[in-house]
């Protein structure tokens, strides 16, 4: 019997969405899809965010599980996690501007 239920997909759903809802969030999830896998590194200087605060954004990012990290030697890889988080990347992007384009 499976456990799910349309309470917890909302509640999840919420999580995730609150998570995104965060513009350098947002634009590491971008980059990510639209670029592909960074290091913190690659990161910090195609965003212009410090080490410590891009950190704290990608934990809340892992927990959420919109990205996952890879070693690689001394630097930990990240990527979207699956290809439905850049489908809601993509959709809210072009919503976005859609709503843009709608207004008067």
């Amino acid at each position: 019997m499976s456990d799910w239920s349309p309470d917890l997909a909302i509640e999840r759903a919420v999580d995730l969405l609150a998570c995104m809802a965060h513009p350098v969030r947002l634009s590491v999830l971008v980059r990510l899809h639209r670029v592909g896998p960074a290091n913190v590194s690659t990161l910090q200087d195609e965003l212009g965010v410090e080490q410590s605060a891009l950190s704290h954004h990608l934990r809340h990012l892992r927990t959420t599980r919109l990205v996952a990290g890879e070693r690689d030697g001394k630097q930990v890889v990240y990527r979207l996690l699956d290809e439905h988080v850049g489908c809601i990347v993509d959709d809210t992007l072009q919503h976005a501007a859609e709503l843009d384009a709608a207004e008067p």
